[in-house]
């Protein structure tokens, strides 16, 4: 008997994981087999819900390892992001195959519950066992080794206090379930209040205008300020701001995380305080940028400069990320693969038109609204963390035999 990091309930015993587990080794290589049909358990099939890609053997481009019922995968990659995927059954019309990204264990059955050893990969107590001797410089392809994730002391208890703690750990992580549910649900609703404000707040094109009110092109209150500038002929310290960098729907940009201009190869504009910053590529991201200050940007933020004296760049902003606006540069772009914005549909778009007066109440309206909505999800992200934390102490008390 091993001698762990803290003292166990009576009857429970520390083992190192390769006494009770061992890791499969048969691979197959599907190009050999290119009609025959396979299911991948890969990386990206967990972190999208748990289900293997149906596939054919000529779509696989490596060898893969061959799993079957009573497994537990657990991911060598990227030790910080923690993967156990319990395999209790598969597919019968095809051959079972999972990434050499992972280490198919396959538990002594008549010791260790395979439920029981998914549920304790994730803890934060095995993980750092298994962190602290990595391969790969960076942490994103940093990766465990077979040997020391065999060598990892776990918590072994008796069969049927096992099946316990795996019943209860349910019962709890159902609830967690339950409340990150009703979490997405309140996140979601924020979003439709957000866009229904929006809606309410700006007429289309075809309904009536409030007094005073009036429809105008864009060209005739706002210019498209295109010159191309050559990276290495501004000052190297200029923010640079690419699609990346902006928020979809709010347009937020964290301006001191943009890289400067001189990391840029290729040809920008310059934007400063005056500007609207639209973005022509894919509409629907609703990416438009209200800069507080001097930068240069990527070409496919178009630099819009308003007319002072006619138009509030605020108003004009929040009405480019308007649903009624995103409808309509959604129905006039070009290109299929890379769709943007058709410059001549862009610049003669109906905009409605308040007096300015209106259109300054208008956009404290929206701010103090935003705020408001910034808050709820900010409280939002601050229970989703919560929840996490959660989680892993109840699965840290459930392998102290606490629960």
């Amino acid at each position: 008997m091993s001698e762990g990091p803290y003292k166990l309930p009576e009857g429970w015993r520390w083992v190192k994981l390769g006494e009770v587990a061992t890791i499969e080794r048969r691979t197959v290589d599907p190009r050999r087999f290119p009609q025959s049909t396979f299911y991948l358990y890969s990386i990206p099939a967990y972190d999208k819900g748990q289900s293997p890609e149906k596939l054919a053997g000529s779509q696989i481009g490596s060898t893969k390892i061959v799993i079957g019922p009573g497994m537990c995968l657990f991911s060598k990659l990227n030790p910080r992001i923690p993967r156990a995927w319990v395999v209790t059954e598969v597919p019968q019309d095809g051959v079972s195959v999972a990434s050499t990204e992972f280490m198919p264990l396959r538990p002594n059955s008549s010791v260790l519950d395979l439920d029981y050893l998914g549920k304790l990969l994730v803890t934060e107590g095995f993980l750092s066992q298994v962190r602290s001797d990595v391969t790969g410089a960076t942490g994103s392809r940093q990766r465990l080794k077979p040997e020391v994730v065999l060598n990892a002391l776990i918590p072994l208890p008796p069969l049927s206090e096992q099946h316990r703690i795996v019943e209860r750990i349910e019962e709890l992580m159902e609830r967690i379930r339950e409340a990150k549910r009703l979490r997405e649900e309140a996140k979601q609703d924020a979003e439709r209040l957000w866009q229904a404000v929006l809606a309410e707040t700006f007429p289309r094109p075809g309904d009536e205008l409030p007094e005073d009110w009036r429809w105008v092109k864009l060209e005739e209150v706002a210019v498209i300020e295109r010159h191309t500038k050559k990276p290495t002929d501004l000052p190297p310290e200029l923010p640079y701001v690419g699609l990346e960098h902006v928020e979809s729907g709010t347009g937020s940009v964290d301006i001191d995380k943009c890289p400067p201009v001189s990391s840029v190869s290729s040809q920008v504009y310059l934007y400063d305080e005056s500007h609207v910053l639209y973005s022509k590529l894919r509409p629907y991201l609703n990416k438009v940028y209200l800069p507080e200050g001097k930068g240069a940007c990527t070409t496919e933020l178009l630099p819009l400069k308003p007319d002072p004296s006619r138009v509030d760049r605020h108003f004009l902003a929040w009405y480019l990320r308007s649903p009624g606006f995103v409808a309509y540069a959604n129905a006039h772009t070009t290109g299929s693969r890379q769709p943007r914005v058709d410059l001549r549909a862009l610049v003669t778009a109906l905009i409605p038109l308040p007096p300015l007066s209106e259109q300054k109440r208008i956009v404290e309206h929206l701010e103090a609204v935003q705020e408001r909505i910034r808050a709820l999800k900010e409280a939002q992200a601050y229970t989703e963390a919560e929840l996490k934390r959660l989680e892993q102490s109840i699965l840290e008390k459930a392998f102290r035999g606490e629960l």
